[in-house]
């Protein structure tokens, strides 16, 4: 399908991801970072309707939209063919488009218990726009909510490919976790990572050797000497291995380079007090 370059970035993000489905009658929810009447417009063009959240300031919004203050409960609505535009009063304002709904309230049944223990059934009415979004992107929000817990994406990282695979890849474990629900099981998010862990580490995990052994690291003699140079580096330096088993006060490990080594046992070394300590202490 042919895109024009008059859409917005995100317009022909959403086209691009759902290209394959296009014209076959399928209902897309989104979030208010996508939704927009341009949005609409285009998708119906291609028989696929959407509904989701929205935020006031997109271009193709009614104005009264923007500016009318309603008291909680309030709502009003503006229709363009199939497509609904309306603001809605809850505890803040919310600004949704639909082309599937209109301004229709619905019924919904919420238990709430009372302070001796009673428990009394509460009747509201909301719009059925809203209460059908907070349905199909619930469990979206969940997921977010669940995988903002286990970030695998560090903010220093500059590689944008390796925050896309870091992402993916935290996004296939809650996947997986979903799926191990539905069948049954009872581990917590927690347990099932771990789980996880312990099973790729006894899999593929191999355990790491001594460079050096260690009564020969404690009993040998042992010379502090320069790193070399090379024909890169006239001044090499290496990450010292005692201050490397260290944490600062943030829990951060502690990365201190060092110009001198042990030859002997193939280690770059912090010259005091980290070479004695080093060579003396069984458990640096």
């Amino acid at each position: 399908m042919a895109r024009a370059s008059k859409y917005s970035t995100t317009t022909n993000i959403v086209m691009t991801l759902i290209e394959n489905l296009l014209g076959h009658g399928y209902c897309v929810t989104l979030d208010n970072f996508y939704t927009s009447p341009e949005l609409a417009e285009t998708l119906l063009s291609n028989r696929t309707d959407v509904y989701g959240t929205l935020r006031s300031h997109r271009r193709g919004i009614p104005q009264e939209i923007k500016s009318r203050i309603l008291k909680k409960g309030e709502i009003i609505g503006f229709q363009k063919g199939k497509m609904c535009i309306l603001k809605y009063m809850d505890k803040k304002p919310i600004c949704m488009l639909s082309t599937i709904h209109t301004i229709n309230f619905v019924e919904q049944c919420k238990k709430k218990k009372k302070s001796n223990g009673d428990v009394e059934d509460i009747i509201t009415k909301k719009p059925k726009a809203i209460l059908d979004y907070n349905r199909t992107m619930g469990g979206v929000d969940m997921a977010d909510q669940c995988l903002s817990y286990y970030p695998t994406v560090r903010n220093q990282q500059k590689k944008y490919y390796k925050k896309i695979f870091r992402q993916l890849l935290n996004q296939s474990v809650w996947n997986a976790f979903v799926l191990f629900k539905k069948c049954g099981g009872k581990m917590t998010h927690l347990d099932f990572r771990m789980n996880l862990v312990q099973s790729l580490l006894q899999t593929y995990g191999e355990k790491k050797h001594l460079q050096h052994p260690v009564a020969d690291r404690l009993t040998g003699r042992h010379f502090a000497s320069h790193i070399e140079a090379t024909e890169k580096k006239k001044m090499p330096t290496r990450v010292c291995i005692v201050c490397s088993k260290k944490f600062d006060d943030k829990g951060r490990r502690v990365r201190k380079e060092s110009r001198f080594e042990c030859k002997q046992c193939n280690v770059a070394l912090c010259i005091v007090p980290c070479f004695e300590r080093y060579h003396t202490v069984q458990d640096f």
